[in-house]
């Protein structure tokens, strides 16, 4: 069994991270998908960040595919929400699944400060998301070999992944900016993500004419 996992603050969750998921399922062809909103981001300040049960309810609005589910794992934890410690929860859950880590390449680079990441490397490959540009993908190839040691063959090394994609071409805080000045944004959001943002007036919504 092939269990992708998919983290991350998705304040709000995009057609970017629709996207991203999408192509690492098909080219992965998981058995499932895990959808994890974080509680909170540990090594981040988020002054606009939407209440834990607001973000799981968007998440499961714009990830529909009856292959992924939308978990709770981490904002349901009593401590701090470590990638670790949800790694080690759906081990214990499956145990003999193969499990795959989604992340963007700018997490990537990053990945040696993140805690308990040699563990996170035993127990799972990491599936990078990069910039199609060669120079982006050197980069991260640079990265995993003086990081880790591990030397990637064109887009591949010991449980590290590299898949090229286009960029998303708007940052989830320029999308809450957008909502705030009451922009168009359906080229971004589902419609179902962007009723309930109306509907709930979220990221500065109320503010709108």
């Amino acid at each position: 069994m092939k269990i992708g996992l998919f983290g991350g603050t998705f304040n709000p969750p995009h057609k970017g991270h629709e996207r991203l998921l999408a192509q690492f399922c098909e080219q992965l062809q998981f058995d499932k998908i895990l959808i994890v909103p974080d509680k909170r981001p540990v090594h981040k300040i988020c002054d606009d960040l939407a209440l834990d049960s607001e973000r799981l309810a968007m998440c499961r609005l714009a990830f529909q595919d009856p292959k992924y589910e939308v978990s709770s794992m981490e904002i349901d934890r009593a401590t701090d929400s470590y990638t670790v410690y949800t790694i080690r929860e759906i081990s214990a859950q499956y145990p003999h699944a193969e499990l795959f880590l989604i992340i963007g390449s700018d997490m990537f680079l990053s990945f040696h400060k993140w805690y308990k990441y040699r563990e996170i490397l035993e127990k799972c490959t990491l599936c990078v998301a990069s910039r199609e540009s060669e120079v982006d993908m050197h980069t991260l190839r640079s990265y995993a070999f003086s990081q880790f040691r591990i030397y990637i063959q064109e887009n591949a090394g010991k449980h590290i992944l590299l898949s090229p994609v286009e960029p998303f071409e708007i940052s989830s805080s320029q999308l809450r900016a957008r909502l705030a000045n009451g922009e168009d944004v359906h080229a971004y959001l589902s419609p179902q993500v962007e009723n309930y943002i109306k509907e709930k007036k979220l990221y500065g919504y109320r503010t709108q004419r």
